[in-house]
């Protein structure tokens, strides 16, 4: 723990007799991994981007790559009991100091893990009261925080115009028929096995699970591979699979059994990988790639319908796609969850920094998005440079 001038506060509640709240900064500590990983049990509705697990594999991977984090969490104590964690680091852009979720850019839902039996908005109130007291922040940027929750609420008035997406999700216990594929029209099934028997002209087409670590890490490199190629072939930039940590980060997770790993095969050769963490029955879309050479036959998709069908032997209840919403995702979904931006300037300067963030940032993507491929891949290292 920093334990260098930590804000105090305290708060009673008629839940919690005789206690006080202790809120405090921390620094990155294994020995808070432990009350961590206890709080993700006690947490409503939690995310795998904010579990002990994804943090900590993120911040390794950091390290490892040369890009180590400055980790900033916010944390509230009842006693001895951890009832609120908030793992942000510090960035900075330019002259400024930005705060963000820890494992940006490629954490796909920014919140907060808070106990249940808690006044969650009056504990979240408190940590944010803590983290804008924090002099050398300039601004709070906030990503992909979905609708519904505390976080979203609090930071209403905050919400960057425009930033506005959504989460398809199957969810199995919503479903009108008994499997995934039962909810396909006749013309969508007749669709995929066309699209099966002429993958199959290749040889024959088989699903596997790969449940060895050591073979998820390779099946990773594999995946990483063939999404560098697609995004070279398409002049596309992912800020995610660009950040030099994010191989590093899910071959940790591999390691420590937080993957689900599946590949589809067109005789010898890999046509389409699918990597996600599974965790307390929720299934989180991490890695989707294929290989172009059987773009026509639409692996993905044929993936997407043999894994589906497992879901429920592998006690999956959701399957989270994560943003964006795009077209082969929403074909199996059955329910979406917004989410938007937050921007939360802190200093005087933050308000120079949260709009550039807001305005002009956005206006270079949307520049860079209509300019023609070739120059797309001339502009590639310019915008790494801006995510």
């Amino acid at each position: 723990m920093n334990e260098t001038a930590p804000s105090i506060h305290f708060l009673s509640a008629a839940d919690w007799p005789d206690t006080t709240l202790r809120c405090e900064e921390a620094g990155w500590d294994q020995e808070l991994l432990g009350p961590w990983r206890d709080l993700e049990k006690r947490s409503a509705n939690a995310s795998f981007f904010q579990s002990a697990a994804w943090c900590e594999a993120w911040i390794e991977a950091s390290s490892a790559c040369g890009m180590p984090e400055a980790p900033r969490i916010a944390t509230i104590w009842r006693g001895g009991k951890l009832v609120l964690v908030w793992p942000l680091t510090v960035r900075r852009l330019s002259v400024f100091k930005i705060l963000h979720h820890l494992g940006e850019p490629a954490t796909q839902y920014g919140d907060v893990l808070i106990d249940k039996r808690e006044d969650r908005r009056a504990l979240l109130g408190m940590a944010l009261e803590m983290i804008r007291s924090w002099h050398d922040i300039d601004a709070i940027e906030l990503r992909r925080v979905r609708d519904g929750t505390v976080l979203a609420s609090l930071l209403a008035r905050h919400r960057v115009e425009g930033s506005e997406a959504s989460a398809p999700m199957l969810d199995f216990r919503r479903l009108d028929a008994a499997s995934a594929d039962g909810q396909r029209t006749s013309r969508t099934r007749q669709a995929l096995r066309r699209h099966q028997r002429q993958l199959g002209e290749h040889g024959p087409v088989t699903f596997e699970l790969v449940r060895r670590p050591e073979e998820q890490c390779l099946l990773l490199e594999h995946a990483f591979a063939l999404k560098r190629a697609w995004q070279q072939e398409k002049a596309a930039v992912s800020a995610g699979y660009a950040h030099g940590a994010s191989l590093g980060c899910l071959q940790h997770l591999a390691r420590e059994g937080n993957l689900l790993a599946a590949y589809l095969r067109a005789g010898d050769e890999i046509a389409a990988v699918e990597i996600g963490a599974l965790d307390q029955g929720r299934y989180w879309s991490l890695v989707q790639s294929y290989d172009l050479r059987f773009s026509k036959h639409a692996p993905g998709r044929l993936l997407f319908w043999h894994l589906l069908e497992r879901c429920p032997e592998l006690s999956i209840d959701i399957f989270d796609f994560l943003a964006p919403a795009t077209r082969h995702k929403l074909e199996w979904s059955n329910t979406e969850v917004p989410i938007a931006d937050y921007l939360v300037p802190v200093s005087t300067r933050g308000y120079l920094a949260t709009s550039y963030l807001a305005r002009i940032r956005p206006m270079l993507r949307e520049c860079y998005r209509r300019l023609p491929s070739g120059l797309r891949q001339h502009a590639n290292g310019l915008l790494r440079r801006l995510n």
